[in-house]
């Protein structure tokens, strides 16, 4: 199938460019006949991904982040006649430990990476532990580079050492449920009513990107969400559209969320 026609599927500008890498991959493999990897890619790629690769069927993959529950995950393109397996995928893992720090979050360990001039593609999740440690998953040709060059996290110091995959300590998040209803599904209402914040309050964060639908940039206040939906706001979490659960005597929607602790 024709490269063009197949981006012609995708109606997002972001969609058409995860299908075109996936493309880019797939073509590689065709050419070389060896498997080939993504970088990381969010579940919103992922699920772009999966619709490339349901139109070719002499491609068999396996995506993996380097443990289950792993949200940013690799994806590893190979021949149907050959057998591949999560081990398959190309992954790394790194320790880093911040001195006498307190309290460090996961965007501090991010923005400290990203400072060193890397690209976040080439980053897994990044896993907290306690109040000064992290690990993270991260591409191959980055580990020597970080184990060099890694050496604060904002003001603090850290050591940084390579890990084994089976030294990935991921602890099971935290859900709180929310019973609300909304007057409408826009991201603005459903937002509010998830992160306990004003319309007006919210309004500042939309307007910078800071909010994101789908793992996605949205600036539009009155974006529609539906139900499955993730919502995600810089410094405050992310929170599931749960359920859609009809309207309310009153004509409200009533919703299930489930927020991220």
């Amino acid at each position: 199938m024709e490269r063009e026609k197949i981006l012609q599927r995708f109606e997002q500008d972001i969609e058409r460019i995860s299908a075109g890498a996936v493309l880019d991959r797939i073509a590689l493999l065709e050419k070389t006949a060896q498997p080939q990897s993504t970088d990381f890619l969010d579940p919103f790629q992922q699920r772009t991904a999966d619709r490339v690769l349901h139109l070719f069927k002499d491609v068999k993959s396996v995506t993996w982040g380097g443990y289950p529950e792993a949200e940013r995950a690799r994806l590893l393109v190979y021949p149907s006649q050959r057998q591949a397996d999560k081990e398959s995928v190309p992954l790394a893992f790194i320790e880093v430990e911040a001195h006498k720090a307190d309290g460090l979050t996961h965007r501090d360990y991010l923005g400290a990476v990203l400072g060193l001039g890397l690209r976040r593609e080439k980053l897994g999740d990044i896993l907290l532990i306690g109040e000064s440690k992290a690990q993270l998953v991260v591409h191959p040709e980055i580990l020597s580079f970080l184990l060099t060059n890694w050496g604060e996290v904002g003001k603090y110091s850290v050591s940084v050492k390579e890990i084994t995959a089976d030294e990935l300590a991921p602890t099971p998040p935290r859900v709180r449920e929310i019973k609300t209803t909304v007057a409408s599904l826009r991201l603005d209402s459903v937002a509010s009513a998830g992160f306990g914040m004003s319309r007006s309050k919210l309004s500042p964060a939309v307007k910078s990107g800071q909010i994101k639908l789908n793992w996605q940039s949205v600036t539009s206040a009155s974006a529609t969400v539906k139900e499955g939906d993730i919502i995600s706001l810089a410094g405050r979490g992310r929170v599931e559209v749960a359920e859609v659960r009809g309207q309310s005597k009153k004509g409200r929607i009533q919703l299930l969320l489930k927020k991220r602790i």
